[in-house]
Parts: C-alpha cells; structure tokens; sequence
C-alpha cells in the first residue's frame, strides 16, 4: 500500500475546506490504494508529476514509485 503525504499548502487548503470537500479528501487518499495512480477524473502524467482534475479542483502531486508516496503539492479550485 501506498502512502499519501502533502505539502504545507495541499494540507492548509484541506483543513481550511474540510466539511466543504471531503469527496475530493477521499478521493486523495484513495490514492495510497491505487498505486499512485488516479481512479476517477481526468490526469496527465509528465514523468513522475501528475496533474489531475477532480472534484472541481486541480491537483498537482508528485509521484514517488521507489518509496511508494504520492506527494499532494498544490491542490486549486477550477
């Protein structure tokens, strides 16, 4: 199983939203299940960054295979 980590601002944009977008919260920890690897929404991947629309929002998270983390960087309403 994977592990998902995030950075200071995708962790700040969670708990100031919370109640507002806990779909989108679990379909970030749905991640660690997944190998990394998105199961719903439009992604692209550019090597090891993936960006990823879902939930109304734009997720940028780094994809750490040999550790097997999935880094949240910036999570953005669309």
């Amino acid at each position: 199983m994977w592990e998902v980590h995030y950075s200071l601002e995708a962790g700040n944009y969670l708990a100031d939203n919370g109640e507002l977008i806990t779909d989108l919260f679990f379909a970030l920890e749905a991640l660690a299940n997944s190998e990394g690897t998105p199961t719903v929404g439009d992604f692209q991947a550019v090597q090891s960054v993936v960006y990823w629309e879902v939930q109304g929002h734009v997720v940028v998270y780094r994809r750490l295979e040999s550790r097997k983390i999935v880094r949240i960087l910036v999570i953005k309403p669309d």
